[in-house]
């Protein structure tokens, strides 16, 4: 119920990371969003804008299987400055959430393809960037399951670890969740590559 700037009013808490906190906000005039709030209270200009990094790079990355953002701003509470930005809301939830909603049965085969590839296209898009973009956490949490009127539709999301590559070495520091890295991750620290993005999606 907490209004934030005449714009938008809070729904509910959708969960949390390290740095940022995700609620469901509905906007005054566009409906459901998503709005990610970073932790840090009281941040210098330099320090939001590169908390803010992740929203500028997923506004350049417009691709149906991508998140899309909407807006980012600073916003102020009794308890401080926040930097935000929203985006779609996706009320179908993570892809584990998905695949957990199927019990004990199998996932049709070509509900695992379909899904399959359109996170291919999506992340195909980062990769294609110059320098290219890793994403450096791709796992099932990561990814979001929508329904639309056509049947399922894939969405990456939370770039928030995600880095240009070095324009030399194509490669870049080794991040994010350990399960999901490739070997090569674990060998060298500046190890981390698309190859590593494709590991993880395939794990």
């Amino acid at each position: 119920g907490q209004k934030i700037g005449g714009t938008y009013e809070v729904e509910r808490f959708l969960g949390e990371g390290a740095f940022a906190e995700v609620y469901r906000v509905k906007h005054r005039f566009l409906g459901r969003q998503a709005m990610k709030v970073f932790k840090a209270s009281g941040m210098t200009l330099e320090e939001t804008v590169n908390a803010l990094g992740e929203a500028v790079l997923l506004s350049r990355l417009g691709h149906p299987n991508i998140i899309r953002v909407f807006d980012a701003n600073l916003l102020e509470i009794p308890s401080g400055k926040f930097g935000y930005f929203t985006m779609e809301y996706v009320a179908g939830g993570s892809l584990q959430q998905f695949w957990r909603s199927f019990g004990s049965r199998f996932i049709p085969s070509e509900t695992i393809v379909d899904v399959t590839r359109q996170i291919c296209r999506g992340l195909s898009v980062a990769h294609s960037e110059r320098p290219p973009i890793v994403h450096r956490d791709i796992k099932p949490q990561n990814i979001l399951v929508g329904y639309e009127p056509d049947g399922l539709r894939v969405r990456l999301s939370d770039f928030g670890l995600a880095k240009k590559a070095n324009p030399l070495t194509l490669l870049v520091s080794a991040r994010g969740t350990l399960l999901f890295k490739a070997p090569e991750a674990f060998n060298d620290y500046q190890g981390d590559s698309c190859t590593g993005d494709v590991w993880a999606l395939g794990v």
